[in-house]
């Protein structure tokens, strides 16, 4: 039996390492979820695995137990990866370099800024490390009881750049961000160590400030590249810095969700389910959902708890089904109205916007659909925000298998 590897933490449901050492070619990764450091030690001396990475809660509990370490898994007081090198296990710290790949990439550089990281965990740990090693100019902490905290950090105006640590911000209570970024005069740059969503509120902010941004989905892979290879002292094959950008390319690409929105009756359903089937994905109906919860028809909803109520529903079912992964979702045709179902929709999705003649909207047991006269002022009112939503935009005039092919194509460029 060759050298076997995996992840060790306390609970792992829905890790992502294996996915992301399969990109590297390492398909012998196991996870193994450890009960306590009882466990934990059982563990590192039964001597089972060649070499793991370690996770929450474990990254300073295991060092007791290793022979040596990196310098830089020493400085920072944690380590995130263990190699079994000729009987000696060897501790390293992957996660210094992966977020310094996250900050080069998006173009942002640290050195002789006012750095402000939000949380006192064990990633701020490693953005103190980070920038202290990038000669940051000052470099200050926020924690939600500590002498700077949220109430008084808006104080620091000279702070350029913003490091999250924290996981406010993840899904599936996405629509929070810890601080407020427009209070910042002088920001020029904000990561976010939270992959999921991809774009979490704090970025969506950033970006829309015109300010550098990137979230934690490069730092994830860089660190498993660079876990990797420090693996690759007992096995295997090396693989280049180029390999990162394209394992982020395909995960974040399988982890969209394909979100359809458009009038109700434009056929957003039909168009969905042949898409999921097309692409094996799992398929999800909000107003279906909103069904399912109240156990009664969209229309019967209408009639006895009125439109406001179902706008609710629908919010609860919207964050439901997108907080999803890689999932075809057909959305209500009013869906689009609330903030933060824009938000949803957006942060880990493609949107495709389903565009139909209103003159051809389907609108049997459509509460809203009850006229022509009415479609067309409810597509009026609607129509700049499905353009400004939309990243495709198909047109469902003519056969239903024409405007599936369409999507298709848009979606593989």
């Amino acid at each position: 039996m060759g050298a076997r590897f995996c992840v060790i933490g306390k609970s792992l449901p829905h890790t992502l390492s294996p996915r992301v050492h399969a990109e590297f070619g390492r398909y012998d990764y196991d996870v193994v979820e450890l009960e306590d450091e009882a466990a934990l030690k059982n563990f590192v001396e039964s001597g089972e695995y060649a070499g793991y990475n370690v996770t929450i809660p474990y990254k300073r509990s295991v060092m007791p137990f290793l022979d040596d370490m990196s310098d830089v898994a020493r400085d920072v007081g944690a380590v995130n990866t263990v190699v079994n090198v000729g009987g000696r296990l060897v501790g390293d710290n992957t996660d210094v370099g992966g977020m310094e790949y996250a900050l080069v990439g998006a173009g942002i550089s640290l050195k002789d800024k006012n750095i402000l990281i939000l949380g006192s965990g064990g990633t701020s740990h490693t953005a103190r490390y980070v920038a202290a090693r990038a000669g940051a100019k000052s470099v200050n902490i926020v924690s939600r009881s500590g002498e700077l905290n949220y109430r008084n950090c808006y104080g620091l105006k000279d702070t350029q750049i913003i490091i999250n640590t924290t996981p406010v911000g993840m899904m599936p209570d996405s629509y929070a961000a810890p601080i407020d970024l427009r209070r910042y005069p002088r920001l020029e740059g904000v990561f976010d160590a939270i992959y999921n969503p991809l774009e979490t509120l704090l970025v969506k902010e950033a970006r829309a400030l015109d300010i550098a941004a990137a979230n934690g989905l490069e730092m994830l892979v860089e660190q498993a590249r660079l876990s990797h290879n420090d693996f690759c002292e007992v096995c295997g094959v090396r693989v280049p810095p180029e390999a990162s950008e394209r394992a982020c390319a395909n995960i974040a690409k399988e982890r969209r969700n394909i979100v359809l929105i458009g009038m109700a009756g434009a056929g957003k359903t039909s168009i969905a389910r042949e898409v999921a089937k097309a692409l094996g994905r799992q398929f999800a109906d909000t107003d279906a959902e909103v069904e399912r919860m109240r156990g009664m028809s969209v229309p019967e909803i209408f009639s006895y708890e009125g439109e406001a109520k179902f706008r609710e529903y629908e919010a609860q079912a919207v964050k439901e089904c997108c907080s999803g992964l890689g999932r075809v979702i057909a959305t209500g045709g009013g869906a689009i109205l609330r903030e933060d179902n824009r938000f949803y929709m957006r942060a880990n999705g493609t949107v495709v916007y389903v565009a139909r003649d209103t003159q051809k909207l389907a609108r049997k047991g459509r509460p809203l659909s009850t006229d022509a006269a009415r479609v067309k002022e409810l597509f009026e009112s609607r129509k700049g925000i499905y353009e400004a939503m939309a990243d495709v935009t198909v047109h469902n005039d003519k056969e239903l298998s024409g405007a599936v092919e369409f999507v298709l194509k848009e979606l593989e460029k």
